[in-house]
């Protein structure tokens, strides 16, 4: 039997209950007045984040920040574009107007414990994460910074994509951060696959995720004390890493709070975005290699953690072998080659600098394994 979405009453619950693990809310229950007076109260600085992976992304950008506009600083104080690319391109062009709106180069400033050849949304994303805490902008560990995709098709966008998840972590006390979910009509592909592939394994700390309404969505908001306790992944598997990390319990936000109570999930409707070709490419990457790392980051922290072993070592990486047809009808396939496993960051509050500058209260646990075949740290 299938069960039908629950939805939590914020109002009904209080700003002070006991929080169930990945708790289901509207983002319309989060009223953008009602929020913003919430902001106001408790004096939090909120950042919202596009990471970008190359210039091309500016024209779709565009259009989001101009839905964006009307909510600074009401509801948030600074935005920005945090670009893995080499070249700014059109992004600059998006700042000049926007005072509001910075572009942050993670390669020019990447973290010193990144090599300089790991690239990924992961990578971006701590990068940027350590730039505002060593350069100053951010130091108050109840700042709330919101990553959101750059590729998300504006008509589904609006001001509850923000409003949402800011409102969770203002109004329930024990929440530290809120994952956006949500319903797309075409596409979900990878997400219902991992999904298959979690209900396979029979652990009682992995069965909460699948009541996630959307495992791999991108867009989550967090404090600053949140994206400083969790690890990453470099790429693809970044979702999943944190996800696994706060199941199983490797991160501890607050003493004998498990860390998927202070999660909560924001139901925003539906949402379409720029869907990526079944099959790679030399050029471009496909669902199938986004896939294989996906899977790959899950197999890791199972092992990691004793939950999954392999009756026999492999030497070295793992690799995606895709067949390609070569230009006449005669011709014999063609092989491309696509190493999988991206590198593993430890969480940012483990760096002395880090710590330093923000003095966190209560311990922050990553538990540590061996390094696994594709962790290529």
């Amino acid at each position: 039997m299938i069960k039908p979405m629950v939805f939590l009453n914020p109002r009904g619950l209080g700003r002070e209950p006991s929080f169930p693990p990945l708790g289901l809310l509207k983002a319309e229950a989060f009223e953008l007045a009602e929020v913003i007076a919430l902001k106001r109260a408790a004096s939090v600085p909120i950042h919202v984040v596009f990471p970008v992976k190359e210039a091309q992304e500016a024209a779709n950008l565009e259009k989001l920040c101009v839905l964006l506009e009307p909510l600074h600083p009401l509801l948030f104080d600074q935005g920005w574009l945090a670009l893995g690319g080499d070249e700014p391109g059109a992004l600059l062009e998006l700042t000049r107007h926007r005072p509001w709106l910075k572009l942050f180069q993670a390669r020019q400033f990447p973290s010193p414990d990144q090599p300089p050849q790991i690239r990924g949304k992961g990578a971006v994303m701590r990068a940027l994460l350590y730039h505002l805490v060593q350069s100053g902008e951010v130091t108050d560990d109840r700042t709330i910074i919101q990553f959101i995709d750059a590729d998300i098709v504006p008509s589904y966008f609006g001001s509850h994509w923000l409003a949402g998840p800011v409102g969770a972590i203002l109004w329930f006390k024990q929440v530290e951060a809120a994952k956006i979910v949500y319903f797309r009509p075409q596409g979900g592909r990878l997400n219902a696959f991992l999904r298959s592939l979690l209900a396979t394994i029979p652990h009682s700390a992995i069965k909460p995720l699948q009541t996630l309404v959307y495992l791999l969505s991108g867009e989550m908001a967090g404090t600053l004390r949140f994206w400083t306790a969790v690890p990453f992944k470099a790429g693809y598997g970044v979702e999943v890493m944190i996800l696994l990390a706060l199941a199983l319990r490797q991160v501890q936000l607050h003493p004998d709070i498990p860390a998927l109570e202070q999660v909560a999930q924001v139901f925003v409707g539906q949402m379409d975005h720029r869907h990526a070709p079944l099959v790679s490419s030399g050029s471009l990457p496909g669902l199938d290699q986004m896939a294989g790392n996906v899977f790959l980051t899950l197999f890791e922290v199972l092992r990691r953690n004793g939950l999954l072993s392999w009756s026999q070592t492999v030497a070295g990486s793992p690799h995606l072998t895709i067949p390609t047809m070569g230009s006449g009808p005669a011709a014999s396939p063609e092989w491309l080659q696509v190493a999988l496993g991206e590198h593993t960051f430890p969480p940012l509050g483990d760096l002395p600098e880090i710590a330093a500058v923000l003095n966190p209260t209560g311990n922050r646990v990553f538990q540590r394994g061996p390094q696994n075949c594709g962790d290529d740290s």
